[in-house]
C-alpha cells in the first residue's frame, strides 16, 4: 500500500496545496517551483519514514524528479491542446516515479481493510473533485483560448463542478450498486442538456461526470 499512500501525498500537493497564486508563482520563477517541490517533499515524508527503506535516498529521487518534470513542463508547456497534453503527460510521469519508488525501494506498508478503502476513497476525491477542476477548464480552455495562458478556474464554475464531482464520489462509495450512480449521473446530465440548451455546456458538464466517475472506478 506504499504506492497508493505516496499517490495520495502527491495529489494533495499538486492540487489542494497548489493554489492559483502559487502556479502563477512557479510559472514566473525558479522559487515558486522550488517551493512547490518543498511542498511535494514535506507531504510525501511521513509515508517514507513509514514505509520505506534507505528512506532519504528516495526522497532526493522524488524531489529531483518532481523538479524536473516540472522545470520541464513549465519550459516546454504551450497553450491550448498541447497544455491539455502536457498536464496529462506531466502526472503521467509523476506517478510513473512514484511507482517505481514503491517498487525499488522495497517499500512495505500494511493497513487494515478499513483504511486501505478510505485510502482509495480520499485518492477517487482529490483526483475527480481537484484534478477535475484543472482537466475541465484545460478542456475549455483549449477551445476558447487555443494560444493558451494558464488562467484563474472562475469561483462559480470551479464550485460548481466540485460539487457534482464530489456528489459522483460520495454516491459511488455509498449507494449499493455502481449502476445506480450511472444511472443517475445519466439523469443529472439529460436535466442539464434541457436546462442549459447549450452542447458545450453540456459537453463541459458530461466530462465533469465522465472524470469523477472514472477516476472513482479506478481507484475504489
Amino acid at each position: 500500500m506504499a504506492f497508493p499512500a505516496l499517490l495520495l501525498a502527491h495529489l494533495l500537493g499538486d492540487f489542494p496545496c497548489q493554489p492559483y497564486p502559487l502556479i502563477r508563482w512557479k510559472l514566473a520563477s525558479l522559487r515558486g517551483l522550488l517551493v512547490h517541490v518543498a511542498i511535494q517533499t514535506a507531504l510525501a515524508l511521513p509515508v517514507m519514514i513509514w514505509a520505506i527503506p534507505r528512506w532519504p535516498l528516495w526522497l532526493g529521487v522524488l524531489s529531483v524528479s518532481h523538479f524536473l518534470i516540472d522545470w520541464a513542463k513549465v519550459r516546454w508547456t504551450r497553450g491550448g491542446w498541447i497544455e491539455l497534453g502536457a498536464f496529462f503527460l506531466d502526472q503521467s510521469a509523476h506517478i510513473s516515479v512514484l511507482w517505481i519508488i514503491a517498487r525499488a525501494s522495497g517499500a512495505q506498508l500494511v493497513l487494515s481493510a478499513a483504511a486501505a478503502m478510505w485510502l482509495r476513497v480520499a485518492i477517487a476525491f482529490i483526483a475527480a473533485v481537484y484534478a477535475g477542476s484543472v482537466v475541465v477548464f484545460l478542456t475549455n480552455a483549449a477551445r476558447t483560448h487555443p494560444t493558451g495562458g494558464f488562467a484563474p478556474i472562475p469561483l462559480g464554475e470551479r464550485v460548481r463542478g466540485m460539487v457534482e464531482r464530489g456528489i459522483v464520489v460520495v454516491a459511488f462509495v455509498a449507494l449499493p450498486s455502481a449502476i445506480l450512480t450511472v444511472v443517475l449521473a445519466a439523469a443529472y446530465l439529460a436535466a442539464a442538456a434541457v436546462i442549459q440548451r447549450d452542447r458545450w455546456r453540456w459537453a463541459m458538464r458530461a466530462l465533469s461526470v465522465a472524470w469523477a466517475l472514472a477516476v472513482t472506478v479506478a481507484a475504489v
